[in-house]
């Protein structure tokens, strides 16, 4: 029996994996979609069966009290063993920051064929054969891929696929007795980051700064349209991590915004950083490369020096 199994600890996520899967199980011939939950449900405040709701026709829980807060050794175990029990086709996991953290250590623990950056798959219901396609530099291109172990493993970004409803529809739950070593690693302290002034999530318009943008002192163009339009500064993450110019940065491991608009200069268009600023009202970019990724990704687009 072909299965998908999907997991993310983050619930919008794995929505969005389930509603994919279902598609997938239906023009595929794929004989069922399941979804992993651990610990107290990943803060879903809801019941493992409701998942039926999202897609999922079976719903592997492990309820072990260490998994109420994340670690992600005691994650790989539980993860890693619900796949040695289910034998999935395909497991398709979030790639959150944590979610990656998990992924890659499955992988490596089950010896399993892997793909990052997934945005389609299929599978072949009778050999159980995958074939993913995936985002290659920095989203400008895309690869397929065959993976040639059962079970295949996709990391896929979030945003990439639309969560769909089932109302009325429960999963069947299957309580997974799994063996959890003790973690070698202690986590000391978890701590937020401090915040100045404005909030960038409640800012109406963005002005999003990359590469492009050549010495921190022309950072004050930026500002100055921002300030014209009540809006704030935000960069990508090369910007904040290389330049050090801003303590934080926008994309999959940084802040994801969704203001009324957001004006990229500079930006080259990676799918790491679409994924800070997709859910933006309208995007405007301004790029001197005519092939720049941002543009098959944006509302309007403007070929032109940012100087000028």
């Amino acid at each position: 029996m072909a299965q998908l199994l999907v997991y993310s600890e983050e619930s919008p996520v794995q929505r969005e994996l389930l509603g994919k899967a279902r598609q997938a199980a239906a023009e595929q011939g794929i004989d069922q979609v399941a979804a992993v939950v651990f610990g107290a449900g990943a803060g879903t405040g809801a019941s493992p069966a409701s998942w039926g709701e999202w897609g999922a026709d079976v719903v592997y829980t492990v309820a072990d009290a260490s998994l109420d807060t994340y670690h992600p050794e005691t994650f790989c175990d539980a993860l890693a063993g619900v796949i040695r029990q289910a034998q999935p086709a395909l497991v398709l996991v979030g790639a959150t920051k944590r979610g990656l953290e998990v992924f890659g250590r499955v992988a490596e623990r089950l010896e399993l064929g892997a793909v990052s950056w997934c945005v389609d798959f299929s599978v072949d219901p009778q050999s159980q054969s995958v074939m993913a396609e995936c985002l290659i530099y920095t989203g400008i291109g895309h690869n397929t891929y065959r993976i040639e172990t059962t079970p295949a493993l996709a990391a896929v970004p979030p945003g990439t696929f639309r969560a769909q409803t089932f109302p009325g529809q429960a999963a069947q739950v299957i309580e997974v007795s799994v063996a959890l070593a003790p973690a070698r690693l202690r986590v000391l302290e978890n701590s937020q980051k401090a915040e100045t002034g404005r909030r960038l999530q409640d800012a109406p318009v963005i002005v999003d700064v990359g590469q492009g943008v050549r010495s921190r002192e022309d950072l004050l163009l930026a500002e100055e349209l921002a300030h014209l339009l009540n809006g704030q500064v935000a960069c990508s993450r090369p910007v904040s991590s290389e330049r050090d110019w801003f303590p934080e940065w926008l994309g999959l491991s940084g802040l994801k915004l969704a203001p009324d608009l957001c004006i990229t200069l500079g930006i080259s268009g990676s799918i790491q950083h679409m994924i800070g600023i997709r859910d933006s009202e309208l995007i405007v970019a301004v790029n001197t490369d005519e092939n720049a990724g941002i543009f098959a990704q944006s509302a309007y687009g403007v070929q032109a020096d940012l100087y000028q």
